[in-house]
């Protein structure tokens, strides 16, 4: 075989093994429904050629650099585009689908904070008194359960004390968390209101409010107040049954070099509110859905979850309950992304486009910028369409 026919042979084989290995779904405009929200039917927005281009516009540039993950990308509502490709388990080979569930990691926390809101609606508790109300054994009188959804509660990183004085082969559970606390933690960082610091600490508080109030697990509750209302069939928030039972459930890992290093179950992972929601693509979509006004919260708290967190001397921060904010191109994001034990994870809702890119991966990769370039792409595709399809009305 000559030198030329040689190089085209191998043109073609890579060709084929990235078109096969890359699970996409082509998208056209049949109608799309979510289940719940009464069976909600959401419209194509766009043509099928249309569709068709963000589609590949998608799929040709996460595919260039072999991205190993699950994406999906909504234009009103409606999914303009699926990707999945990689492994789910780079030891045994096992292959993403579009139904592989991955942990959220931060991106949990929206979960925790409507918890939160849900039985602030319901007059179960009032966001605005001590946590001490509702949980007589917290340690730190001053702070609000408006504190800990807005992050400023000045409490310490609980992970630090699992990690040096908790055994790795023992169960944790949020009392445990809570004594680490008491014994190893009982010092704030600053007066309750007075600061912002991210804190998983206290989204894991905010769960074990819920199970102290609701009187169920927390797993429980988000299943049956949010889950199942949406239609999230796929979804858990992490415990024992559901995770000996549930499959097809991705790994996570991380690469250094050609090295890939597994992740292994960790005690951390037995608590939830900051992390360990379980989710697919699809059903963060509905998710997506019941952030808009009506669905599971009033409009009143949907806005309050909205709001930026404003501390002393009218210091302004991007974060509200459970979300971050920031601009693109001068347009209003908001959004939130995880990074847990080689999972990482992303859902950007650019609210004037109508934009909506979930991103789930298992490999540690660096999501904020992919998501970000998705964005550019898939909006230029958007806009380009929008501007034909004006042009041929008017003709």
């Amino acid at each position: 075989m000559t030198f030329l026919k040689m190089h085209f042979f191998r043109i073609i084989l890579l060709f084929l093994l990235v078109f096969f290995s890359c699970n996409t779904t082509t998208i056209t405009s049949n109608e799309f429904t979510l289940n719940g929200f009464d069976g909600a039917v959401v419209p194509a927005p766009l043509s099928d050629e249309c569709l068709t281009q963000i589609d590949s516009t998608v799929s040709r540039y996460l595919s260039g650099f072999r991205f190993n993950g699950n994406v999906l990308v909504a234009y009103k509502g409606y999914p303009v585009a699926k990707y999945s490709y990689g492994y789910a388990n780079y030891y045994t080979r096992e292959r993403l689908n579009h139904h592989t569930l991955f942990q959220l990691a931060s991106v949990s926390k929206a979960f925790t904070a409507m918890s939160v809101l849900m039985l602030y609606e319901r007059g179960q508790i009032n966001i605005y008194q001590p946590v001490q109300q509702y949980i007589p054994e917290f340690p730190f009188p001053e702070i609000t359960i408006k504190h800990l959804l807005q992050h400023t509660s000045g409490l310490p990183n609980y992970m630090f004390y699992v990690d040096n004085y908790w055994q790795k082969d023992k169960p944790l559970h949020y009392n445990d968390v809570l004594n680490l606390l008491k014994v190893h933690g009982n010092a704030l960082g600053f007066r309750p209101g007075r600061r912002f610091h991210y804190s998983n600490t206290g989204y894991a508080m905010l769960a074990m409010l819920v199970e102290k109030v609701s009187g169920i697990p927390y797993y429980r509750f988000v299943k049956e107040n949010i889950f199942n209302p949406l239609g999230m069939d796929r979804s858990f928030v992490w415990n024992l049954n559901d995770a000996d039972t549930v499959t097809n459930v991705a790994v996570g890992f991380s690469r250094r070099g050609r090295r890939l290093r597994i992740y292994n179950h960790d005690p951390l992972d037995e608590i939830s509110g900051d992390k360990s929601v379980f989710s697919t693509t699809a059903d963060m979509l509905k998710w997506e859905q019941a952030w808009h006004p009506g669905k599971l919260l009033s409009d009143s708290l949907i806005q309050l979850a909205f709001t930026k967190v404003v501390t002393p001397r009218q210091r302004v921060h991007d974060y509200g309950m459970g979300w971050r904010f920031t601009t693109e191109n001068n347009r209003q994001v908001i959004y939130h992304n995880g990074l847990w034990n080689g999972f990482t994870s992303s859902m950007s809702r650019y609210i004037e486009d109508e934009i909506t890119i979930i991103l789930l991966n298992n490999m540690n990769a660096p999501v904020a910028g992919i998501v970000k370039n998705l964005y550019y792409k898939v909006s230029d595709v958007v806009n380009t369409c929008k501007d034909k399809e004006l042009l041929a009305a008017n003709q």
